[in-house]
């Protein structure tokens, strides 16, 4: 299970918004063994007022601390993101914040079933 959540500030076009969470979802099965069917992309888009400073998207990526969840992996699939990130919005790719939370497999579930009870789900 793993759940990207993307903020953005200022409206983003359907499309695009569409197009990015595919992406993400490819980069991701490309450089793990993470099934499709398990990540969830939620996208936010904030009004510039209620943001201090930084325009820059960010993401935030939870997932469970399998084995395949490398730095190499991670290094991958953050790489993708900056760069698509970039040319959809313009933004620096030195402000584009992209966080990883490895999370113990007893710590999530999917069904009321532990990952760590079922790590195929």
């Amino acid at each position: 299970m793993l759940i990207v959540k993307v903020e953005f500030v200022g409206k983003q076009e359907p499309l695009i918004k569409q197009e990015l969470m595919d992406f993400i979802a490819e980069q991701i099965c490309a450089n793990t063994s993470t099934l499709a069917k398990n990540i969830y992309v939620y996208i936010k888009e904030w009004e510039p007022e209620n943001v201090r400073k930084k325009n820059a998207p960010v993401v935030l990526i939870d997932w469970t601390a399998m084995p395949d969840h490398t730095p190499e992996a991670k290094q991958k699939i953050m790489t993708a993101i900056t760069d698509k990130l970039a040319a959809i919005t313009g933004a620096n790719k030195d402000e584009i914040v992209i966080i990883f939370t490895d999370i113990p497999l007893k710590n999530t579930s999917l069904g009321g079933v532990t990952r760590h009870d079922n790590p195929n789900s």
